[in-house]
């Protein structure tokens, strides 16, 4: 468990929500992505394959639970209560797991998009590199060629003449 300062700077970033019965363990909300079509390194300088928040809103939850448990409470209005701050903290982790995939994906399939580089071979890099995603766009812009693209055509394509 991280120290609540540590904690603290990553949240500050965050937008606070108000209460949702729908999303009830969500405290912060989170930034919304570019689309796919906008060029990779405006969306590595917009934060959209940064790691989840959800993980800091995680651990928020964990201190919540160790200050309630350390409350003066009854026993039972504790354990109602840590009982639902520990659901809190499996839900976010569960966000956690899903977003990271969802990043790690959507970082794959627009560096195999920018790149003429194979994904698996992307992957394997990914998980050997252990540095930032905008290092590994620099050492990959190195590395691999750009992949040109013809510029896509709105409407009904040309009619070929035989």
């Amino acid at each position: 468990m991280h120290s609540r300062e540590v904690i603290q700077k990553h949240l500050k970033s965050l937008q606070t929500l108000n209460y949702s019965p729908f999303r009830w363990w969500r405290n912060y909300s989170v930034s919304k992505t570019l689309p796919k079509s906008t060029h990779i390194e405006k969306r590595i300088n917009n934060g959209d394959f940064d790691p989840s928040p959800y993980f800091w809103m995680a651990q928020s939850a964990l201190w919540e639970k160790y200050d309630n448990d350390n409350a003066g409470l009854e026993p039972f209005d504790r354990a109602r209560r840590g009982g639902l701050l520990l659901s809190k903290y499996e839900r976010l982790m569960t966000d956690h797991y899903k977003d990271d995939d969802d990043k790690l994906n959507n970082f794959i399939d627009a560096m195999y998009d920018h790149f003429e580089v194979d994904k698996l071979l992307v992957e394997e890099e990914i998980k050997s590199f252990g540095s930032s995603v905008k290092d590994y766009y620099i050492y990959a812009n190195t590395k691999y060629i750009v992949r040109r693209v013809a510029p896509k055509r709105r409407g009904r394509p040309k009619k070929v003449n035989i």
